[in-house]
């Protein structure tokens, strides 16, 4: 009876953690989705922006030095965030991909826990019930079942209880 307590005890704690863990890889996925999103918009608006100005018309005359190196230090800044932005959209990528590792593992934990919640189940109703917690010394236990035969040496006379035939066509 011991025995059943404290495997419903751990059951128990093990259901717990992995409801905390259901919850942390919730929010950690939607941080995640959200900072995605948010990502790809960055990456469409900075697309967007080189989209337009590689369409427009040759550029305009600079109206000075101090504007175009203004300008070229501005899409330098541009280009810099977009790959800042790749690359957080890369590192994204595989948070998802180790968020779905982590769910695949916590699958496999709630199988073990549904595998212990029937043996914890079946330990209660055997206790419960009063049974034998061992089998009866007295009762045999079945047969065990035969092992299947490997066929025999094949046939390679089908009619060997036949008559034997004569070999006549020998190569002449």
């Amino acid at each position: 009876m011991n025995d059943a307590l404290d495997m419903r005890g751990r059951y128990e704690q093990a259901l717990a953690e992995v409801e905390d863990m259901k919850r942390r890889l919730r929010e950690h996925a939607q941080n995640v989705a959200a900072r995605e999103k948010e990502l790809e918009e960055l990456r469409l608006e900075v697309a967007g922006r080189q989209g337009r100005r590689r369409a427009s018309a040759p550029a305009p005359a600079p109206s000075g030095p101090d504007r175009s190196g203004e300008l070229a230090k501005k899409i330098a800044e541009a280009e810099k965030r977009e790959r800042e932005a790749v690359q957080e959209l890369a590192l994204a990528k595989a948070e998802r991909e180790r968020l779905d590792e982590r769910e695949q593992s916590i699958r496999k934990v709630e199988r073990e826990l549904a595998g212990l919640r029937v043996q914890l189940q079946e330990e209660r109703a055997r206790v419960t019930s009063g049974g034998p917690t061992e089998p009866e010394p007295d009762s045999e236990p079945p047969p065990p079942t035969p092992l299947p035969q490997p066929p025999g040496e094949p046939d390679l006379e089908p009619a060997a209880g036949a008559k034997p035939r004569s070999r006549s066509t020998k190569a002449s």
